[in-house]
């Protein structure tokens, strides 16, 4: 006999080996026990759940010689014919292969003739959003109205394109992707009787890269009994080409620490392995989420599936939340490149090396930033102050020589004196002296002064973060949330910030324009933005020059002038004006 793969040899034959789809179990069981049987049932989850293994033990269920009945015996002609696919009476359509008009019009002239040796025709249509519309449209009448004796069984992993007017004709119940644990406890069953030897550890990675289904889990247990007579969890990582734990910790570390060098080494390492470029850094976007996981909520088990606690909590300290976020979203960009890139160790060795150092325009990627200034700033030393009052200790006198001592008395001796006087004092007033405390004088800080129409500036201001916030730029949007107007005046528009890296970032020609546009668009004219460091002197802008105007001549008398020029002037309707020559 031919060898049978595992997946079909373990497919379910009745409700009750059906695993992890509870709520349909119950309900079906229900409706065949109440005899409430629907004329048309939608089936719809992930691949692998057990949608089609589901429709053949309803229609079991129906067709039994005990039946209708939750429990269908297995044994009878019928069950038997179901069970191996020579039931005249189930028809399974795959509708990726049978999509056409033309062959439902077939399936519609079939509807007529009664059931062979069971109660009921059952059309189990597999893939059912693959139809074309002129198809659906031929199915929705008969579908609707069916005859007695046809019962409709529509299976799809995408119930979004199948039109809303088969969805209210059928039933639909939805399967969920199938956990862990219960994928896993499955798998032990199935290795134990079919005689392969796995580790719990291997059976709980095989089930964790199942994703929910449980017929990918068995085809990965099938693979790997295959390959060694003990299935490890080395033996599932070789089979499905994982990076594993140990490698992912350790470049997470050094990604952690900053070390560009050790983490361009460790890629170096995997990919002379063998291992994918999108297998690499889609396990360490897991990790990543395992660390995130682990920082929000300790106890949520989920977090455990990629490492333990113990070595989770070693790479706790190395990263902020903003800055995992960050790297979550530079991890997403860089296997999004992936499908067009020619060289994708290249495009995974600048994803690494961003990561490293934490480059990119996004709010999380500046709060990562800002949170790291921060932290070095906390790391240093403070350093003392000197306050502006502190007395100056005199610098020590030297002493004259003979000579200069003769010529130089007087103020030599006045200096003595003056040197010599405060220590006259007694040790004993200066013992019951209180010190006095020092007043020290405010310092004076920058003040901020606003000029011109800062007002207007800084409604302008306002409505172009509006703008920019409806058309999605939120990094932008972000980075000059902080900033304050400060001046308005000729065009100019200042705007004040206390980072300096803002102010930078700012000033450039990429952001710096776009907010340009955004206020001519607010103001409709043209306005100049410039972004100053808080507490920096408002400049002002230069007026712009008044043109002189032009010298007038002084007019004559007309009554003074000769009598033809007179005529000229009132038929050419022309001024006549003085003109001296200034030689």
């Amino acid at each position: 006999m031919a060898y049978v793969a595992l997946y079909r040899r373990w497919r379910p034959q009745d409700f009750d080996a059906l695993v992890g789809q509870q709520a349909v179990k119950t309900a079906l069981s229900n409706a065949l026990t109440s005899g409430r049987i629907a004329h048309a049932y939608l089936f719809s989850g992930p691949r692998g759940t057990g949608k089609t293994s589901t429709a053949r033990i309803l229609a079991k269920a129906l067709n039994c010689e005990n039946g209708p009945t939750p429990h269908p015996c297995g044994h009878c002609l019928n069950c038997e014919r179901i069970t191996a696919g020579t039931s005249m009476d189930v028809f399974e359509i795959d509708a990726a292969s049978n999509r056409g008009i033309e062959e439902i019009k077939s399936l519609r002239e079939q509807l007529a003739f009664a059931p062979v040796n069971g109660r009921y025709k059952i059309y189990i249509i597999d893939e059912v959003h693959m139809l074309t519309t002129e198809a659906f449209n031929a199915l929705l009448k008969t579908l609707e109205e069916p005859p007695a004796h046809v019962i409709f069984i529509l299976a799809t992993t995408d119930p979004h394109r199948i039109p809303a007017t088969i969805h209210s004709r059928c039933q639909r119940f939805d399967f969920r992707r199938v956990t862990v644990d219960e994928i896993a406890e499955h798998l032990a069953l199935v290795a134990e009787k079919s005689g392969i030897n796995a580790d719990e550890e291997a059976l709980r990675l095989i089930a964790i890269q199942a994703e929910g289904g449980m017929r990918d889990a068995l085809s990965l247990l099938d693979q790997c009994g295959v390959m060694a007579q003990q299935v490890t969890v080395q033996t599932v990582r070789e089979v499905l080409g994982i990076v594993g734990r140990e490698a992912l910790r350790e470049l997470v570390l050094g990604i952690g620490r900053q070390d560009v060098p050790q983490v361009l080494e460790q890629l170096n390492n995997l990919l002379q392995q063998g291992k994918d470029v999108k297998q690499i850094l889609t396990e360490l976007t897991e990790y990543l989420r395992a660390l995130l996981l682990y920082q929000a909520a300790p106890s949520y088990q989920e977090a455990y599936l990629t490492d333990t606690a113990e070595e989770l909590a070693k790479c706790v300290p190395l990263f902020s939340r903003d800055r995992i976020m960050a790297a979550q979203q530079r991890l997403h960009e860089a296997v999004g490149e992936l499908r067009w890139t020619m060289r994708p160790r290249i495009t995974a060795e600048l994803c690494l090396f961003d990561l490293c150092r934490m480059e990119g325009s996004t709010v999380a990627a500046l709060a990562a930033r800002v949170e790291m200034l921060e932290r070095q700033l906390r790391q240093q030393p403070s350093m003392p102050l000197r306050r502006e009052d502190e007395a100056v200790s005199p610098a020590p006198m030297a002493v004259p020589a003979a000579g200069q001592q003769e010529n130089n008395s007087e103020p030599v001796q006045a200096a003595a004196v003056a040197a010599v006087k405060p220590v006259q004092k007694p040790i004993a007033e200066d013992a019951q002296a209180k010190p006095q405390p020092v007043k020290s004088k405010p310092k004076k800080e920058a003040v901020q002064e606003y000029g011109g129409d800062w007002a207007t500036g800084e409604e302008y201001w306002k409505k172009a973060l509006e703008i920019l916030t409806a058309e999605k730029k939120i990094a932008m949007v972000s980075c000059a949330r902080g900033g304050r107007v400060v001046n308005f005046d000729n065009g100019l528009l200042q705007v004040a910030f206390k980072a300096k890296f803002i102010c930078a970032r700012m000033n450039k020609d990429d952001y710096r324009l776009v907010f340009e546009d955004a206020l001519l668009r607010t103001s409709r004219q043209n306005i100049r933005l410039e972004c100053i460091e808080a507490g920096t002197a408002v400049k002002a802008s230069p007026k712009p020059k008044e043109q002189p105007a032009e010298d007038k001549l002084p007019e004559v008398d007309v009554s003074t002038v000769a009598p033809n020029l007179q005529k000229a002037m009132a038929a050419f309707g022309k001024s006549l004006y003085e003109y001296k020559d200034n030689e």
